[in-house]
């Protein structure tokens, strides 16, 4: 299993307008530096983290929720096992990063966890950009 190891995928993004939106900038950023220091080639595209398998320990308990720093948009993650939010971000500003203690959250043995990452305009946060799902098998050793 590979631990903390992270990429990025790229998706065209499609503008949908949201009457309510109850998401805020999130007071748990830090910042965070991007290690391939990438640009972005299009401004229709936008990066999000894709997710290995992990393995968690008492001395890494985190998953680290990024929004790269060339982004053009906030990042909002839920993070699901089974039917259960463990996690819930608000708003990323581009370039930071949340960091979420799944060890504290789950048993010791192998977990699936389901990642709904949002994108929202920055200008307007109530403007939904685009979203997607993606799963991510962990291993929590206690």
């Amino acid at each position: 299993l590979i631990s903390g190891a992270s990429l990025f995928l790229s998706i065209r993004l499609y503008r949908k307008s949201l009457s309510c939106c109850q998401t805020r900038i999130s007071d748990r950023q830090k910042e965070y530096a991007d290690p391939m220091d990438k640009k972005a080639e299009e401004e229709a595209y936008t990066e999000l983290m894709g997710f290995g398998c992990l393995e968690l320990s008492e001395n890494e308990p985190f998953i680290y929720l990024i929004n790269p720093p060339d982004n053009g948009v906030y990042l909002c993650f839920e993070v699901r096992c089974k039917d259960q939010t463990l996690y819930h971000s608000g708003l990323i500003e581009p370039g930071k990063m949340e960091d979420f203690d799944a060890f504290s959250c789950l048993d010791a043995g192998e977990h699936t966890l389901t990642y709904s990452i949002s994108s929202y305009d920055l200008k307007n946060e109530a403007v939904l950009w685009s979203g997607v799902q993606q799963n991510q098998d962990i291993l929590i050793r206690k």
